[in-house]
């Protein structure tokens, strides 16, 4: 009898030293977290395409590549305590891949859309906020815009809608959309009359447009309503690669 019980309590003893198994995947503490900063790297990566159409997008992009680089450094100053280094590299990668991409891309669109011979103006900058000045009681146009009439220009504004679509020989061009969309009375200074030259026409667009050829100054005793003070005669047209 007394062997039986040095046999059982023999193989209690034995089990109690036993070490327990473990199924794979169920052992927590070989667990290792990831910086949040290493999945916003990659969600900003991946909203930088958006950089590819428009210059803003690239922020997000250039946010990845400082976030995804902090995340980096957490993981590997962790001394093996934090994952995801693959998930911080690729947002690094792919925002600096589309940083870098996007701002070429940016930079060749706005060297390439000016034709040759032209000079740039900003509808807002160089023709709305000039306008015209009074001089002795008399509305004249200002001295920089003068000093346009009779040169190739290069600019971009919004169509004002006449009611053609295709074939357009001549149409307003405004600073920007507000009067076009909704149908509003554009101000004498943000509007210009475009003439197409002989043998081009123009095509209705709801977005941006890009227009170059001579700068004109109409009889100002003439303008008002839908009568513009500027005039260009157009050899150029085409919907506009940048909005700046």
């Amino acid at each position: 009898m007394s062997q039986i019980v040095e046999q059982v309590a023999a193989s209690n003893s034995a089990a109690k030293m036993r070490p327990v198994s473990v199924e794979p995947g169920f052992d927590d503490f070989n667990y290792k977290p990831i910086p949040p900063l290493a999945v916003v790297s990659l969600l900003l990566g991946i909203c930088g395409l958006s950089g590819l159409l428009s210059p803003l997008g690239l922020l997000f992009a250039a946010f990845g590549v400082l976030l995804g680089w902090i995340a980096v450094r957490q993981i590997r100053g962790s001394d093996g305590g934090l994952s995801g280094g693959w998930i911080a590299q690729s947002g690094v990668a792919m925002s600096a891949a589309l940083l870098v991409s996007g701002i070429a891309l940016h930079v060749y669109w706005f060297q390439s859309e000016l034709p040759e011979g032209c000079q740039r103006l900003s509808f807002s900058t160089d023709i709305s906020k000039k306008g015209f000045v009074i001089e002795g009681n008399q509305q004249k146009f200002h001295p920089d815009i003068e000093e346009l009439d009779g040169k190739q220009v290069f600019l971009k504004g919004y169509m004002y809608p006449e009611g053609q679509v295709e074939g357009i020989k001549t149409f307003i061009l405004c600073r920007d959309n507000g009067d076009c969309c909704f149908g509003g009375q554009p101000k004498l200074t943000d509007m210009i009359k475009v003439r197409m030259a002989k043998g081009t026409t123009a095509r209705l667009g709801q977005g941006m447009v890009s227009v170059a050829g001579t700068f004109r100054l109409r009889d100002l005793r003439r303008a008002g309503n839908l009568e513009p003070a500027f005039e260009l005669e157009a050899t150029h047209f085409g919907p506009a690669k940048t909005w700046y």
